[in-house]
């Protein structure tokens, strides 16, 4: 069972990382739902039982985000059964309270933030609670990628804001 959820954090390290390199936010979700499918078996595997409940309200998020049909009120709708069923199926303490929280929180990211940039800061703040998580679950893999993928992802934040200033910069000098 161990060996099987180290894999599939793996293969939801493999859809984030890519998630990162994408530039509109419908593609993102995209790959960011792909990612939670990974997860939810991956925690599923290592016990979490909490996390696997929140991953599947993620997966349920991020299509509703790709498609464009993420209200305010189905936002709502997902925070609250993140947080009620997710406290429900929490067997891990206190431990079991911090996947809800970082999907609570991007969540509120994703009905909230419109510009895949914004997304991508969004997603190094969650990426932080979830090495935290990760690593006291001990799914290293993820642990590791999570760090991995912030500062991908932080060097994605830096390269796309180059892009568009060397855009912007083109323009006004013509």
């Amino acid at each position: 069972m161990f060996i099987a959820g180290e894999t599939l954090s793996l293969l939801a390290a493999l859809a984030l990382v890519y998630s990162t390199f994408t530039n509109k936010k419908q593609e993102m979700m995209k790959w960011q739902a792909l990612n939670a499918v990974f997860l939810g078996f991956s925690d599923w595997f290592l016990g979490a039982h909490s996390a696997v409940v929140t991953n599947v309200l993620t997966f349920v998020r991020n299509i509703l985000s790709a498609k464009g049909k993420l209200s305010k009120s189905l936002t709502l709708v997902i925070c609250a059964l993140m947080i009620v069923v997710g406290s429900l199926f929490n067997n891990r303490g206190w431990l079991g309270v911090l996947p809800i929280v970082a999907s609570v929180q991007f969540t509120l990211c994703v009905y909230s933030l419109k510009s895949a940039q914004h997304m991508r800061i969004a997603l190094i703040v969650n990426l932080m609670l979830w090495a935290i998580i990760d690593f006291l679950i001990q799914a290293y893999p993820m642990f590791v990628a999570d760090i991995v993928i912030a500062i991908v992802t932080f060097v994605n934040v830096l390269r796309f804001r180059d892009e568009r200033g060397n855009k912007k910069r083109k323009k006004a000098t013509k």
